[in-house]
């Protein structure tokens, strides 16, 4: 008897490779409903800022418990116990929303927890992508159809912007399009970087599935920062990347397509021009705005310490005369200084650059290119409670997608030297 491709196989082969092949199919299934819940119905019908993973967490929770996972609470109550102390000294204005957020971060660490320990157990972490990409374009032909119907509203958004008349962006039954896009950076980082490395009508498929969606939901920071992840794993493989004709081919075919997205006459660049002069506040308010605000809300109290978990929400910001007034903050790391200081947010520096080092994270291009892009996107949005952005960094430290390897990439070239 031999094992071949997780399958086994005996003198007359075919009956025990259907049993292995019919276990993988059921193991794939099995989490693929989770995937789904997450990925499309995750916010759907509740209040913003509230999602079904986190209402689920006890149950996520009892499922760690089961696995041995019986300390997650400890830990986090121990990670979280200097904070609680410093912000005890210096004041607390609100012990009820303090205690609140202390609360919803336990429900993203174990939500988190489990997610991570499934995905390291799941056998085929890029069969899962290839259904959520096919699903999501299927539900991206729905909404195109119901754009033309009075249920527009349902999964698309609709911004009156200065110098457009109106602009509709797709979100489908996420909070906003900036968190529909957040959504699809992995998506969309596998497929260019897979077609890249294999150029092929398969592999082609795939990433028009996912590029439609994307650009219909007009998120161009999203946008940036999965281009800016792709650029940076292809320049560390540029050696591999050269020598390959087809794979330069794609290379040209993107540099075309987003050519013809700024400087063609469309939607899409129209309110790139509006995002360029400065015209579009979105992107300011994510970024100088947010870090302006969480400074005037720390400095109160303790810009070394922050002001304490969820008491942002309490500060009145409103002589700021900036687009805000509460101080909700559109920027994880911005809302991390402003509620656990300047120590908070380098131990959070500190942490992603470590795992990057100690999990060789330069050695796979999926790997890389999510790190940049996670690690963009905390400067330029997110928020401290973020699942997405949480699971991101799962995906660019994690053992995933082996076969993008830098090594497999030279390998072959290697091996006929």
């Amino acid at each position: 008897m031999e094992i071949l491709n997780g399958g086994s196989i005996s003198a007359t082969g075919v009956p025990r490779v259907t049993v292995q092949t019919a276990a993988h199919a059921l193991h794939v299934q099995k989490y693929l409903p989770i995937a789904v819940l997450y990925f499309f119905l995750n916010s759907a019908g509740l209040p913003t800022g509230l999602f079904y993973t986190g209402i689920l967490s006890p149950l996520f929770f009892l499922w760690l418990f089961r696995h041995g996972k019986r300390w997650i609470t400890f830990k986090f109550l121990a990670c979280l116990s200097p904070f609680v102390v410093a912000h005890a000294i210096i004041g607390i204005d609100s012990p009820f929303y303090y205690a609140r957020s202390s609360l919803l971060l336990w429900t993203v660490c174990v939500t988190v927890y489990a997610f991570s320990l499934a995905l390291l157990k799941y056998e085929s972490v890029e069969r899962l992508f290839e259904q959520l990409i096919v699903l999501n374009f299927c539900a991206t032909v729905i909404a195109i159809i119901l754009f033309f119907t009075p249920f527009r509203g349902v999964l698309w958004e609709d911004y009156d912007i200065e110098g457009l008349n109106e602009v509709f962006r797709l979100r489908l039954l996420t909070s906003e399009p900036s968190a529909y896009a957040l959504l699809m950076a992995p998506l969309l980082v596998f497929v260019i970087l897979r077609l890249i490395q294999s150029p092929g009508k398969r592999n082609l498929r795939y990433a028009v599935m996912i590029v439609i969606p994307f650009l219909l939901c007009q998120s161009f920071g999203g946008l940036s920062i999965s281009l800016a992840g792709i650029g940076v794993a292809v320049l560390v493989a540029f050696r591999h990347v050269f020598r390959q004709r087809k794979a330069l081919l794609v290379l040209a075919a993107m540099v075309i397509l987003v050519a013809a997205l700024v400087y063609v006459p469309n939607p899409i660049s129209e309110r790139l021009s509006l995002v360029a002069t400065g015209k579009d506040s979105s992107t300011d308010s994510r970024t100088i705005s947010s870090f302006i605000v969480a400074y005037s809300i720390a400095e109160p109290k303790s810009l070394l310490w922050g002001a304490g978990l969820g008491q942002a929400k309490l500060a009145d910001v409103t002589d700021l005369r900036l687009a805000f007034t509460i101080g909700i903050i559109p920027n994880a790391i911005a809302g991390g200084f402003a509620e656990l200081g300047i120590i908070g947010m380098l131990i959070k520096f500190a942490l992603e650059f470590y795992f990057f080092f100690r999990t060789r994270v330069y050695e796979n291009s999926f790997r890389l290119a999510m790190f940049v892009v996670v690690f963009l996107t905390q400067l330029t949005g997110s928020y401290v409670m973020n699942v997405q952005e949480y699971l991101m960094w799962v995906l660019a430290f994690g053992p995933f997608l082996p076969e993008l390897d830098f090594k497999a990439n030279i390998r072959p070239k290697l091996s006929h030297a």
